[in-house]
This record gives structure tokens, C-alpha cells and sequence, in this order.
């Protein structure tokens, strides 16, 4: 058998490290490259002079696009974020509303049960007054009772004193005529 040649060059070579090594050269490379770029004052110039351009030319494209919408009787973007405010203070005000009526609804309901108390409290009394009239008016009755049989016993024994008078005064003028 034969010995494998040791005289390859590329034996004895890590060519992971090697890679390692390249890729760290290049990227220095291009970062310094890069670093000088964008510190030249020529290439800040132009960018910002692009991206002015760019922002021009986005809100006149804007401006055609509401344009258009306007000469369509579209809404634009701006009738929508109007729109949108509009709808946001709606909605904070009927959130307002509906918490007001809630509690008023409360308020109600509390008046409610306080009438409905004070229509039962009423009505106990009323009831208790009847009870008590109707105590007093027995009592006026059995009074009245008393009253009338006293005087019917009063009455009566002057009846009969009128009848003894009458009697007698008709026995005096019997007699006298006879």
C-alpha cells in the first residue's frame, strides 16, 4: 500500500480558519470604505437633497391624489381624518350621556323606591286613623247610648209627675163640676 504524499500543499491548511480571516479582511474593508462614504460632505449634500426631492414629490403626489378625490365629490384624507375627529368627540359625548343617564336611571330608581316607601308609610297610617276613628266613633256610640237612656230615665219620671198634675187636676175639676 501506498503512503499518502504529505507534500500536498494544502495539507496542514485550516481552511475554516482561513475563511474566518478573509470574511474579517473584507468586512474591515468595506466598513472603513462605508465610514468614509457616508462621512463626505458631497454624499450628505446629495442625500438630503434626494430625499428633499423625495418629499416634494410625495406631497405633490398627495395633493393631485385629494385633487382628484375633490373633482370626484370623493372624500380625501383630510375630510377622513376630520371625519374621524368628529366621530372621536361624538363618541366622548355620548359616553357622557350615557353615564348621565345612568346615573340619573339610579336617581330615579331610588326615587322611586323612596315614593313607593312613603305611599306604603302613608297608607299604614291611614289605616291605623281609621282604627282609631272607628275606636272613638264606638266610643261616641256607647256615649251617646248613655246619654239618650239617661235621658229617656229623666224624661220619664217627669212624665209621670205631669200625668199625677194632669190627673189631678182633672179630679179637682171633676169634682169641682160635680
Amino acid at each position: 500500500m501506498a503512503e499518502p504524499d504529505s507534500s500536498n500543499p494544502g495539507d496542514g491548511v485550516d481552511f475554516a480558519r482561513l475563511s474566518q480571516d478573509l470574511y474579517a479582511q473584507w468586512e474591515s474593508a468595506v466598513t472603513a470604505w462605508w465610514d468614509t462614504v457616508l462621512d463626505s460632505p458631497d454624499v450628505l449634500r446629495a442625500s438630503g437633497d434626494a430625499l428633499g426631492r423625495l418629499a416634494r414629490a410625495r406631497k405633490q403626489y398627495e395633493q393631485a391624489v385629494d385633487d382628484n378625490l375633490t373633482r370626484l365629490h370623493l372624500p380625501t384624507r383630510s375630510d377622513l381624518v376630520r371625519l374621524t375627529r368628529i366621530a372621536t368627540l361624538l363618541e366622548h359625548r355620548l359616553v357622557r350621556f350615557e353615564d348621565q343617564l345612568l346615573e340619573m336611571q339610579d336617581k330615579l330608581a331610588a326615587l322611586e323606591r323612596e315614593a313607593l316607601q312613603a305611599r306604603v308609610d302613608a297608607a299604614e297610617a291611614r289605616l291605623e286613623h281609621r282604627e282609631e276613628m272607628a275606636a272613638l266613633q264606638a266610643r261616641l256610640d256607647a256615649l251617646q247610648e248613655r246619654i239618650d237612656a239617661l235621658e229617656q230615665s229623666a224624661t220619664r219620671p217627669a212624665r209621670r209627675r205631669r200625668r199625677k198634675a194632669d190627673d189631678s187636676d182633672t179630679d179637682t175639676r171633676d169634682g169641682d163640676q160635680r
